[in-house]
């Protein structure tokens, strides 16, 4: 497609770089990982009852898996849809990403913040790329903001907006009973991420309006498994 979006940024923002073709991630200083969920678990076993709270009395931070644990998620729609995730948490306040899609790996800086979640950095980085010192993150100027209370519907951030919450979604690893969705739209696509609880993003899903075909061009990405260190 010749028309250029944000869209692209959705789909991974990496179909296009080839720097890094290994289909695992290890994150420096974030642990191994030896207890691993089944995603193999029947909607029976995973529907469970879901206890209400109050989304804005809590730590933001509780948007993200533990540090030490790695995420998979399965894609549909575009090779680099699947991807593996990992998760650090080296210094206060900041969580480390290493999003590994098979082309690329992308590292993503996030500060907690009281009422927001602030993206420092995200940058294709080599496999085997240290951390930046505490001084260098606290260096970097914030390029945009990832999350922002209250979380309720009619929030807007950095060109998203939450427009669902307690919805439930479906994916390879769980039925999730009480999700929010965030939204961005633009003149021909629409992006959504669904987070849940102690797990952060759960989905990814990118509908790009095609034309002159007979449907939408749409891509996902669904959390396949979790592991977590001990």
């Amino acid at each position: 497609m010749r028309r250029k979006s944000r869209f692209a940024i959705i789909l991974l923002s990496s179909a296009l770089l080839f720097g890094c073709t290994n289909n695992t991630t290890s994150l420096n200083n974030s642990g191994n990982s030896d207890e691993t969920t089944d995603p193999n678990r029947t909607k029976a076993q995973t529907e469970k009852p879901v206890e209400k709270t109050n989304q804005n009395e809590q730590s933001l931070l509780d948007y993200f898996l533990p540090a030490g644990s790695k995420a998979q998620f399965h894609g549909e729609g575009n090779e680099y849809a699947g991807m593996d995730i990992d998760f650090a948490h080296p210094y206060e306040d900041y969580v480390i990403l290493n999003e590994n899609n098979g082309g690329t790996l992308i590292r993503r800086i996030y500060k907690i913040e009281e009422d927001q979640i602030t993206k420092m950095e995200e940058k294709t980085v080599d496999l085997n790329a240290d951390f930046p010192s505490l001084k260098e993150i606290e260096e970097m100027e914030p390029i945009g903001v990832y999350l922002k209370k209250p979380l309720k519907v009619g929030t807007t951030f950095d060109g998203w907006k939450i427009v669902e919450t307690n919805v439930t979604v479906e994916t390879p690893y769980e039925t999730f009973g009480d999700a929010f969705v965030i939204e961005e739209k633009g003149d021909d696509y629409i992006n959504r991420k669904y987070f849940v609880k102690g797990y952060g993003e759960v989905k990814r899903e990118s509908i790009m309006q095609t034309v002159n075909e007979d449907a939408d061009f749409i891509v996902t990405s669904s959390l396949k498994s979790v592991s977590k260190p001990k």
